[in-house]
């Protein structure tokens, strides 16, 4: 029973990429009721077994929030490094340089996005990779990355998503640490969170809530801490 829902709850998040947690409350139940298991089980729980499975399978479920929505994700991602072996094996040559390509020009702006107009003009495609991706071909790739949780849509853009801050947290990190850190109390990617107004660090806010509690400095300059929390 328990063991049936692991694995029907995993497909479930394999298929999604990334659930909420309101799309947990709509996938889990019915699994439950279909093997007559406890539909008010701990998820985070489960998780953890799930995750006891996966080790060997270089696989992973993460609890993540995203600063931009304010909201808490359940990632499935994959945790061996490199970019193309992820998820891109099933995609052409081409599409695989596109995402890339969206990688290399989100990653240094101030908010990690690219507006839709830029999204059709990457002026730094080969031609033969132009040639393969027409205005629908773009829409389908992005609107399918996007439901699977790499990149969000918002105001006319498109951010990096929540599996993206996972499954990619390393790969930002190493190629692009002039604009891409981790956070100096969890280690951990930061992006949108907050600033240090001293030197600009960036750390999450939850982070910087708690350590504020018994702290007064910031954890990365050690200058006392002036960035109002809002």
């Amino acid at each position: 029973m328990r063991d049936g829902v692991k694995k029907a709850f995993l497909q479930a998040c394999i298929n999604h990429g990334s659930l909420s947690t309101e799309q947990i409350n709509d996938v889990l139940p019915p699994i439950c009721q279909t093997y007559d298991a406890d539909d008010a089980l701990d998820v985070k729980k489960l998780v953890l077994e799930i995750n006891n499975d996966l080790k060997e399978l270089n696989q992973e479920l993460s609890f993540i929030k995203h600063p931009l929505l304010d909201k808490e994700f359940l990632v499935f991602g994959l945790t061996f490094e490199t970019l193309a072996s992820k998820h891109q094996q099933h995609y052409t040559e081409a599409d695989q340089m596109y995402f890339a390509k969206l990688v290399e020009i989100m990653a240094p702006q101030e908010d990690y996005s690219i507006s839709w107009v830029d999204m059709y003009n990457l002026s730094s495609l080969t031609p033969t990779a132009r040639k393969h991706l027409p205005k629908t071909r773009i829409q389908f790739l992005v609107k399918k990355w996007t439901d699977q949780g790499y990149f969000l849509e918002m105001d006319d853009k498109i951010y990096f998503g929540p599996r993206m801050l996972v499954e990619y947290a390393s790969h930002l990190k190493t190629h692009y640490s002039d604009y891409i850190k981790d956070c100096p109390l969890c280690k951990k990617i930061v992006l949108w969170d907050i600033k240090c107004s001293g030197c600009g660090a960036k750390v999450h806010k939850e982070c910087i809530r708690t350590f504020l509690k018994r702290n007064s400095n910031c954890p990365a300059c050690s200058n006392v801490w002036s960035t109002a929390l809002n």
